[in-house]
């Protein structure tokens, strides 16, 4: 619901009139006096603009007061009183260039630890990045960082360091010196090809 108020009393008029007319219109309780027509009623919005406006007006007229009594000329006074507004837009806070840093390091701050989930479930430095990207495109509003990880490596078990690897220990048919000359003849070949 939206506010109508009577704000006659505070239009501005150039500071002319009687204090006494003005407070006899307002100790009558009748809201609607000099409402002529909708004139003098203000929305909420109206009303708040208006009390900004003579606020502003009031400090500068406090400000251009107490410039003048310390003795300075007109133009000194309007001089200051843009130095100061100057000033007073400086020192307002950048809100969205802070909003844009805290959000960069909530990022940040969120990659490291999804970094760290990883390497504490076994995930190699090699394949963080991978696996950062996949397990990401897996998080939505139902799945976090944790159980989307915990699904992508139960899927992938190569990347959490628990795949299945097959390591023989078995010495071929002509012992360990056999293995040991395909290994030298492989090396040989290696070594040959790199020279030519």
């Amino acid at each position: 619901m939206r506010r109508k108020w009577n704000l006659q009393l505070f239009e501005d008029g150039g500071g002319s009139g009687s204090g006494a007319a003005q407070g006899g219109q307002a100790g009558s309780g009748d809201g609607g006096q000099g409402n002529a027509g909708g004139k003098g009623t203000y929305s909420f919005e109206q009303a708040e603009e208006i009390a900004n406006a003579r606020a502003q007006r009031a400090e500068q007229a406090a400000l251009k007061s107490y410039f003048q009594q310390q003795g300075m000329t007109e133009d000194e006074v309007r001089a200051a009183l843009a130095e100061y507004k100057t000033n007073k837009e400086k020192q307002k806070p950048n809100v969205s260039a802070i909003e844009q840093e805290r959000d960069t390091y909530k990022k940040e701050l969120e990659q490291m630890k999804n970094t760290n989930l990883l390497r504490d479930k076994g995930v190699k430095a090699d394949d963080l990045d991978y696996v950062l990207f996949k397990v990401g495109k897996l998080v939505d509003d139902k799945t976090d960082f944790a159980k989307a990880a915990e699904k992508f490596l139960k899927e992938n078990p190569r990347y959490s360091g628990q795949g299945t690897y097959r390591v023989t220990t078995s010495t071929q048919a002509g012992g360990p010196s056999s293995a040991a000359n395909e290994n030298d003849s492989i090396n040989a070949r290696i070594r040959a090809a790199a020279r030519r």
